[in-house]
């Protein structure tokens, strides 16, 4: 009996072993393989929109975090985390449970906005005396003051011997006041959202807590709203241009023009094809933005597509329904029933634009290697269903769906859970905005405000119908300041629709599909190839008559 049971024992040793090495979607490593624990409190929904700032920042330093509301505190052993992060961002009075855990916790601990005072424990140092208004933040170490747009919350704190490496500046001009604090391992920041600066400054703060040293600058310049009607010889003019100054670039490319009745797609723009392949073969990255960038009756480029902006909330209905608004259903349940329904059409509704997007480009030979949704105006859902077929995303991100006025940019690229394993390439900069001529100016106030930071992406879109001269200046802009430009190429991506796979690596494309990968193909290649056999034809029939004729002579 023995014998067999040590048997038994030693083949399931063998068996588990063979699974442990063999199968690497399996894994039996023992503890928590998350390195980072994101606990936040809030009161209402509105305040989620911090809660995915915050996300978003961490998500620049670290993959391996979790994401856990207070009331589940008790479900984690904390101490099983090198770091912790409080955001209080609306204010609550805490559980005995989760306070004692915060107090009891070995690892490094950051506290961030409302109820810091409650964890007297693990902050002794930290005095929390009332609020104050703010309009400047500082940061000594970066030789940085920057203004705020508006007028911001803050507590006003002090902490004894601990040391300040961030301030914020009184809006009545009595002084300056704590931002971020830290006694050793433990840190506070006092602002009461974490919207840009206090985001950048919690960042910047971020490198010395979480012990990340990364520093330098990235650049990139993307050229927006390229559409079928698009002048393609301003464009070649641009393309070759930034060849010649050896820069890489994005070129978002919306593949069908639409406005009123009137429809174009690339194939009736074989001009502007030919300076997209052009641009592809020579330091451009295509980013598909889009499909046709409107909904209703919008014209392309100038509307939403993933956003009914009218109502502020997500594409429920064909744009041609009237919108159906709460008022219009005598229960919440039925309101409810309506919105699951609205939301089953917005997969379907997305779906269609991406792979219709894709297979249009990819029958041209033009090949996305990121999405970006037209004015960033996505839905949580959205980033789920474009993450199943492109791992890269660029530009601003929508926080929630509340309104699709709560984006936000982090200061350098991110992987952030909501984004459902994509990559942010982040837009920091904005863009030129016709007929401001104070557009420059304003873009040079950012880009020295933003170089001060140890680690940052400087980030500007430019609309190519401005022409070249204004192209120039935004390049010269950029290329006053140390940093190595963004060639998405080499970076890894991966897109996926159907049966189209689009690859890169080190700069190469992968790309793998049919012969015919889509119904706009097939009408493409038989319009191709009916424009080649007219002419053989009309040259065939001819040759064949006359020496039919010669013969019978």
């Amino acid at each position: 009996m023995f014998l067999k049971r040590g048997f038994a024992v030693s083949l399931v040793f063998v068996f588990v072993t063979v699974f442990a090495f063999d199968f690497p979607g399996i894994s039996f490593a023992s503890g928590n393989e998350n390195t980072v624990l994101v606990l936040y409190s809030k009161t209402n929904e509105e305040q989620m929109k911090d809660i995915r700032i915050l996300e978003t920042m961490v998500g620049q330093f670290k993959n391996d975090y979790k994401m856990m509301e207070d009331e589940e505190a008790d479900q984690a052993n904390l101490n099983d985390y090198e770091y912790v992060i409080y955001l209080g961002a609306g204010k609550k009075t805490l559980s005995h449970h989760m306070k004692s855990a915060i107090d009891d916790y070995k690892g490094a601990f950051y506290a961030i906005g409302h109820n810091a005072e409650q964890f007297k424990e693990r902050l002794p140092w930290l005095d929390v005396r009332g609020e104050a208004l703010v309009n400047q933040v500082a940061l000594p170490k970066n030789d940085l003051v920057q203004d705020l747009s508006e007028d911001r919350i803050v507590y006003e704190v002090s902490a004894d011997d601990a040391e300040v490496s961030g301030f914020g500046y009184k809006a009545d001009g009595s002084g300056s006041l704590p931002l971020v604090v830290n006694e050793e391992d433990d840190y506070y920041f006092s602002g009461q959202n974490l919207y840009n600066p206090f985001g950048e400054v919690v960042t910047e703060s971020f490198r010395l807590f979480l012990n990340d040293g990364s520093k330098g600058t990235v650049k990139y310049l993307r050229l927006e709203d390229v559409h079928p009607m698009a002048d393609p010889e301003l464009l070649r003019e641009q393309a070759e241009y930034l060849k010649k100054e050896n820069i890489p670039y994005m070129v978002a490319v919306i593949p069908v023009y639409e406005n009123k009745d009137k429809i174009v797609h690339l194939s009736d723009s074989p001009k502007l094809v030919d300076t997209l392949r052009y641009m592809q073969e020579n330091g451009a990255s295509i980013i598909m933005h889009g499909y046709k960038h409107q909904y209703r009756s919008s014209e392309t480029g100038e509307g939403f597509e993933f956003w009914d902006a009218e109502n502020d909330r997500p594409i429920y209905q064909p744009a041609k329904d009237k919108a159906k608004q709460r008022s219009d259903f005598s229960t919440a349940e039925e309101y409810d029933e309506f919105v699951k329904k609205g939301e089953k059409y917005e997969k379907g509704y997305m779906e269609n634009a991406i792979r219709s997007g894709v297979e249009e480009l990819v029958a041209h030979d033009l090949y996305p290697i990121a999405f970006e949704a037209p004015h960033y105006a996505i839905s949580q859902q959205g980033y789920r269903i474009v993450s199943k077929h492109f791992s890269s995303y660029v530009g601003q991100l929508q926080l929630t769906d509340s309104t699709w006025q709560s984006e936000y940019a982090p200061m350098h690229e991110s992987k952030p859970d909501f984004l459902h394993g994509m990559i942010l390439y982040p837009e920091t900069l904005g863009y030129i905005e016709q007929g401001d001529a104070k557009a420059m100016e304003k873009l040079n106030a950012k880009i020295e405000t933003g170089s001060k930071y140890s680690q940052s992406y400087l980030s500007a879109f430019y609309h190519p119908y401005l022409g070249l001269d204004g192209l120039k200046e935004v390049v010269k802009s950029l290329n006053e300041v140390n940093g190595d430009w963004l060639d998405l190429k080499q970076k890894d991506n991966l897109v996926q629709v159907k049966d189209i796979r689009i690859q890169t690596k080190d700069g190469g494309y992968q790309v793998e599909k049919p012969f015919l990968a889509s119904d706009y193909e097939r009408n493409l290649f038989i319009k191709k190839s009916l424009i080649w056999a007219i002419p053989l034809v009309l040259f065939i029939l001819p040759a064949a008559s006359l020496l039919v004729i010669r013969r019978r002579e």
